[in-house]
């Protein structure tokens, strides 16, 4: 007989976080840091609320944002590896609770459920894929493009909805510049542009989106465009 499917967050909701072992972190403001580069592989994350983001920074200070976190979502996955240290840090974006799992601990509670594993597995895969995807965006994308896509699969993913169909996605400028890998400059022209068509709504440490659709529309024209050029 086929087992049923089991999702990452309800094993860690239903069997870890009252675990004595386990950890409740409750940040209570941004860029407060889960954990930093070069710290010990010696633990995992699950974000009950609020929103994380994974990133690198270099020695300029400057920083890509490689992922975000939504509630729901374990994170800190490198924990599972050979390494022994950290690669990339992790800062909060929203306020919210993080619970912090202890590797071992979570190791054993997934040799109970065997089936948890397969899941861990896709896990690791979206994340690549994620990657991957971020990679052609650099390279081949130009910065309304990325902007767009951004914009659109943010709102789809955590974008809150207001006035019922608006999607308020939050993050300020200078974060989307981060995750898009350009500059703020650059990053605001563009979104000044967007705005200005219609596309998008700026706020304040806020970005807004009328209309996905009306996003992966602009989305698609700009590519068609590049394409004629």
């Amino acid at each position: 007989m086929n087992s049923q499917p089991i999702s990452i967050a309800a094993i860690v909701r239903s069997e870890l976080i009252n675990l004595d072992a386990v950890a409740k972190f409750s940040p209570n403001r941004r860029f407060a840091t889960v954990y930093s580069e070069g710290s010990p592989l010696d633990s995992l994350f699950f974000l009950e609320s609020g929103l994380v983001k994974i990133l690198k920074r270099g020695d300029d200070n400057k920083e890509i944002i490689l992922q975000i976190v939504s509630p729901g979502e374990l994170f800190g996955e490198q924990a599972l590896g050979t390494e022994v240290a950290r690669s990339m840090a992790a800062e909060v974006l929203q306020e919210g609770v993080i619970y912090i799992i202890p590797r071992d601990l979570f190791v054993r509670v997934c040799d109970d459920h065997p089936e948890l594993w397969r899941e861990i597995s896709s896990l690791l895969t979206v994340r690549k894929r994620q990657l991957e995807k971020k990679i052609e965006l650099l390279c081949l994308r130009d910065v309304e493009y990325r902007i767009l896509y951004y914009m659109a699969d943010l709102a789809k993913t955590f974008g809150a909805r207001s006035n019922g169909s608006e999607y308020s996605i939050p993050l300020s400028q200078g974060e989307l510049a981060s995750l898009i890998g350009a500059t703020r400059e650059t990053t605001s022209t563009t979104l000044n542009a967007l705005a200005r068509r219609g596309v998008i709504r700026l706020g304040r440490r806020q970005l807004i989106v009328p209309s996905i659709d009306g996003v992966l529309e602009a989305a698609n024209q700009r590519s068609q465009a590049a394409k004629v050029s």
